[in-house]
């Protein structure tokens, strides 16, 4: 009796030990207002698609990003600051034409966190990057993001303006070349952070190329 409950509670132990299944995607977005609603999920095995539907107009799109995009992008939804953010962050005004959002991340070990905001509410800087990395995958549907040559210390000296992919514009106030940073200020948003010189082109358009 003694070693057939301890046979069942090991039994129990290694059950609730068992690892979640890895996730088929790495991130989902669903945009919904009165006039229809817009779906982008980003899967494990680099698909993209992009569906939207406007009254009984359906629009379906798919492609396959690079697997270096695949892997900063799925890389980039796993960190802890989005993880961090609340679940609810709908502002709780209404109107006809406001559109809400749902957005998905899920990480390789299974765990997923939703988050929900609207037009109307107002985001925190890791919610504001997440949304405008979200708009750059939406983008590269009509045209590639741009190369890393785009992005150098020769073309992002400091008072260099670059518009975020969710039109947001921000000012570079530092470059450390050396450790490969830029630090940002918004130009209307009252903060700043550093992000890598790399990984600038996937959430900004590239600054101006200098004349020839």
């Amino acid at each position: 009796m003694t070693f057939l409950a301890a046979s069942t509670l090991s039994l129990v132990v290694t059950l609730s030990a068992a690892p979640m299944p890895a996730p088929t995607f790495c991130a989902e977005w669903v945009k919904q207002s009165s006039e229809g609603y817009e779906r982008l999920t980003l899967f494990s095995d680099r698909t993209l698609v992009w569906k939207t539907r406007r009254g009984e107009v359906e629009d379906v799109r798919r492609k396959t990003l690079d697997a270096e995009e695949r892997k900063f992008y799925c890389d980039y939804f796993a960190r802890v600051e989005f993880w961090d953010l609340p679940d609810d962050m709908r502002s709780g005004l209404t109107g006809q034409f406001v559109s809400e959002s749902r957005v998905r991340l899920a990480r390789p070990d299974g765990s997923v966190k939703e988050i929900r905001f609207d037009e109307l509410s107002s985001l925190a800087p890791a919610a504001g990057t997440l949304r405008s990395s979200l708009e750059g995958l939406k983008r590269s549907f009509a045209e590639r993001i741009a190369p890393a040559s785009r992005f150098t210390a020769a073309t992002l000296a400091r008072g260099t303006l670059l518009k975020r992919f969710d039109g947001a514009m921000f000012r570079i106030t530092l470059l450390d070349e050396a450790r490969g940073i830029v630090e940002l200020q918004g130009v209307s948003e009252p903060f700043s952070f550093f992000r890598k010189i790399e990984e600038l082109r996937f959430f900004f358009e590239p600054p101006p190329e200098a004349a020839r």
